[in-house]
Formats: structure tokens, sequence, C-alpha cells
């Protein structure tokens, strides 16, 4: 029976759901960062002069610091004296507080059969770190299946309650704009990269998975998505209220979002329909689908440059495998992407194959997107360590063989990066090189088939000063 009781209770204090409360218009712009800005303009009826007004529903993970309330309807016969934020939630901990020095039910193991249980009226003694209690006159600070609280204590709320203390001397109806930082609203983005069988070229789309773990629902909500990493919320706070007319190049059909804004040093892109968001639930929307794009591929091997001295061995390396397109709009993008993953397929007739997945940095218009989507399996090399020699305190020569093998049957282009340390020099090389940048030795080479021959080998010799 008090299981009942207390039940009954619980239910009773539940919030009713929004559709039974007066319409609410929300708006919820989220970051990638697990954290939004919401506002909310709620029809409520207010005193006439000095009072107070209750709030409820607010999410469980709201920033009280950044909580903000004006009247739409008639700011200046509206203020605010103080406002009050109850969040003593209704939680195991804070039951378990509230009924410090009372009497409770303890289920406890019975100890004489397997999985017995028995009840034992006790006094609750402490909270701190594990619960003791007295039990049949003894302490009792051992396991114990489950509680049961004779009543529900005053003051706990499932969510947290903004009381405020208006002064209104305008109408009794008004819309009442709350703004306000809530964590747990997250934002994340996928791309998915449709390659040709011959890999040159593709089409991506995005897709966008806002996450709600807030503890309310958002019902017909307005979601902007800020793409980018605001150091604080408020940038994104300030620059929101001046961004409408800051309009970006239109580009790339946009699916389920209107085309991105500039917005501080960072873009806003606008989910086109009103988006529902339960609490605890994802919602996927189509962000954008591209046209055709060129596809690069690369294949790339990158090893240190300066022999440890201990290679008696040659030295397997295995080749990354690299594909890379331009964010342009001549290419069929150019709009700014937002960071998130990747993934590759390649379509062969009506089969698809998933080639790899890679994270995606933000990337703005006219930038170059470079992935590394997984290894080469049929291109290989091996590293041989011919010389090396201190010449003096801080300098050193040394010479490497590349031997490249190539089990294809068309000839395939390498990318070899030597990490060069110190003020260095190239003595001799058997292939053209370049050098990208001060530590960075590169060689390209065209690797023949060569699956029953010889590798072909590539020579080098150095010398350096660190």
């Amino acid at each position: 029976m008090k299981i009942l009781l207390l039940a009954a209770m619980l239910l009773a204090l539940c919030p009713a759901p929004l559709s039974a409360q007066e319409a609410r218009k929300v708006r919820l712009v989220v970051q990638q960062n697990g954290q939004a800005l919401v506002t909310e303009v709620r029809g409520l009826t207010l005193p006439r002069g000095a009072g107070n007004v209750l709030l409820p529903d607010l999410p469980t993970t709201i920033d009280p610091q950044t909580l903000q309330v004006r009247s739409k309807t008639a700011p200046r016969e509206f203020s605010i004296r103080d406002l009050t934020l109850d969040d003593d939630l209704l939680t195991p901990s804070n039951l378990l507080r509230k009924h410090l020095g009372k009497t409770i039910t303890l289920i406890l193991p019975d100890g004489k059969t397997q999985g017995g249980r028995i009840q034992k009226e006790a006094t609750l003694l402490s909270t701190d770190e594990a619960p003791v209690f007295l039990v049949d006159g003894a302490v009792y600070a051992g396991p114990y299946e489950a509680i049961i609280y004779p009543e529900l204590p005053q003051g706990l709320s499932s969510r947290p309650r903004l009381s405020l203390n208006v002064d209104n001397s305008g109408p009794a109806k008004q819309d009442i704009e709350l703004t306000y930082i809530a964590r747990e609203l997250n934002w994340r983005m996928d791309y998915v990269l449709a390659m040709n069988k011959a890999s040159t070229s593709a089409t991506l789309s995005g897709w966008v998975t806002v996450q709600n773990r807030c503890g309310v629902d958002y019902l017909e909500a307005v979601v902007e998505l800020l793409a980018g990493e605001p150091r604080s919320v408020a940038h994104a706070s300030r620059a929101m209220y001046a961004s409408d007319s800051l309009a970006a190049p239109k580009a790339m059909a946009l699916g389920g979002a209107s085309d991105p804004e500039e917005l501080f040093e960072y873009h806003l892109y606008r989910l086109k329909r009103p988006v529902t968001l339960a609490n605890q639930q994802s919602r996927q929307v189509q962000l954008f689908a591209s046209a055709s794009l060129d596809i690069t591929r690369k294949l790339m091997g990158r090893a240190n440059a300066l022999p440890s001295g201990r290679e008696s061995e040659p030295i397997k390396e295995r080749l990354d495998s690299f594909i890379s397109f331009r964010n342009s709009g001549a290419l069929g993008l150019g709009l700014p992407l937002p960071k998130g993953t990747l993934r590759a397929f390649q379509e062969d007739g009506e089969s698809k194959h998933f080639l790899g997945e890679a994270p995606l940095e933000r990337t703005p218009v006219g930038g170059q997107v470079e992935l590394r989507l997984g290894q080469a399996f049929d291109i290989t090399a091996e590293r041989v360590a011919t010389d090396f020699e201190k010449t003096g305190k801080s300098s050193y020569k040394g010479s490497w063989e590349l031997r490249l093998s190539n089990a294809k049957k068309q000839a395939q282009r390498v990318v070899l990066q030597e990490l060069m340390p110190g003020n260095w020099k190239i003595q001799n090389a058997t292939q053209k090189w370049t050098k990208p940048s001060s530590g960075v030795l590169e060689f390209v080479v065209e690797v023949p088939p060569n699956a029953d021959q010889e590798p072909l080998v590539l020579k080098y010799s150095f010398t350096t000063e660190l």
C-alpha cells in the first residue's frame, strides 16, 4: 500500500504535458559543444501590480546565470523585482537527504534463503558517504535492496521551477520571453560521400542529428545550428540578434535547412521546418545534397629521415590512402562545411561498398578537403638504412634506399614524405624531389606494375645540422 501511495504522489508531482499548458513558441540555437541558447515565448496571465508568477517546465540542465526574462507585450509596464529558481530536484540523493532523522522502510536480504527479502523499519542516521541506519536498536551500514519512504517531502520537483516577483501595470495577459542556456542539447554533422567506380567523382550529402537530453520536451521548435567553436556562449547570444541581414552566398541544394548565414565568426544553419524534440530523443535531417564533385586520390608514405642507428633489418612501411576535393561552387559545393564525420562509399551498379571514414574539419568556401580513408593493400614500401654516421657534435649524415612494390595492373602514383630535422641538404637522389616545407623532403614517384619483378628502388643521401 505504501508503494502504491508513493507512486500516486509521484504521478501527481509530474507536470502536465506541454499540449495541456498555454501555447509557447520556442527557438533553439544549438551548438556542437553540447549546449544551446533557448528562447521561449509563453502566454501568461499576470497579476495586477506586485505579485508572483510560477513558470514550470524548465530543463534540468538550465544555466541559471544566463536566464533573462522580458515582456514582449508591454515591456515598459512590466518589470521583475527578483526571481527565484527552485532546482531542488526529485532525485534519490535528495529524497535521502530530506528524510535525515526520520523513519523509513528498508528492503534487506533475509540472510537465510537465496534471494529472500525482508522489510525493516529504520531511522536514517547519516547520509554522508554510504547511508547509516538505526535498525532494531543497532547501527546498520550494510547493503540494502531498496528504500520505501512514507511520504514525499515538500519542495522537491521533477524539474526546476522559476518564480518571478513582478510588478505589472500592463494588461493581465502578456507574452513573456525567456532566454537561457541549456546543456545536453547538441548537434552533430555526418557526411556521406558516394564515389563512382573509378573514384574520380562523387556526390556529397550532409545529415545533421539534433539530440535533446536536457529534461524537457520542445514542441514545434524553430531550430538553428551554430557551426563553429565559440569560446563562450556570450558570443552566440550577442551576435544572434544582429545576424538576420548577413546572408551568405547561395550555393548547393539545401534539403532541410535554409542557406547559411554569417554569425560573428561562425555560420548559422536554419532548419526549414519546425522540429519537435522530445526529451531523450534524437532527430536526423538531411541538410544538403551536392552536385557531382571531382575527386583526387593519393597514396602517401611518411617517415622520419634521421635513422636511429639500430636499423639492422628492412622496415615495412604502410602507405595511407587519401582523397581530396575542393569546396567550390563551380564543383557543386560552395558553402561552409561544419565539422563532422565523413563516410565514403563506392557505387558499383546497384551495389555500394564502405571505403572508410574520417573526421572532416570545418572548411570554408574555397577550402581544400583532404581525408585519410585507410591504408593501401597492393602498394607497399620497404625502407633500408644504408648509411648513418654522426659527423660532429650535432651533425649527421645518412642514406636511405626505398623499395616500392605495386601488385596492381596499372601504374600508381605514390607520394613519399621524409621528415628532415635541422638544417638539411640532399647530397644525391635518384628521383626528383621538392621541399614543401622546411622539415619535409618529398618525392612523387610513378610505380609501374611489378608484382613478379624487382621493386622500384629510390635512393637518396643527406646531411643535417641539428
